[in-house]
C-alpha cells in the first residue's frame, strides 16, 4: 500500500506541471501574436456579456422572490 504513494505523487506533479505548461503556452499564442487585439477584445467582451448576464440572472431571481420590492 505504501508503495503507491510516490507513483501517485508524481502522476500527480506530472499532471501538474503539463497543465501549468499548458496555460503558458494557451497565454502565449493567445497575447503573443499578431492578432493579440483582437483576442483581448474578444476575451474583454466575453467577461462583459457574463458579468451582464450574471446581474440580470441576479435580478430577476430577486425579483421572483419579491416583486413588490422592484417598483
Amino acid at each position: 500500500m505504501e508503495s503507491t504513494k510516490p507513483l501517485s505523487f508524481a502522476l500527480a506533479a506530472l499532471v501538474a506541471l503539463l497543465a501549468v505548461g499548458a496555460v503558458v503556452e494557451l497565454l502565449r499564442s493567445t497575447f503573443a501574436s499578431d492578432f493579440a487585439v483582437a483576442a483581448i477584445a474578444t476575451i474583454a467582451l466575453v467577461a462583459v456579456a457574463v458579468i451582464g448576464m450574471v446581474v440580470v440572472g441576479a435580478r430577476n431571481r430577486q425579483w421572483l422572490s419579491n416583486p413588490d420590492s422592484y417598483w
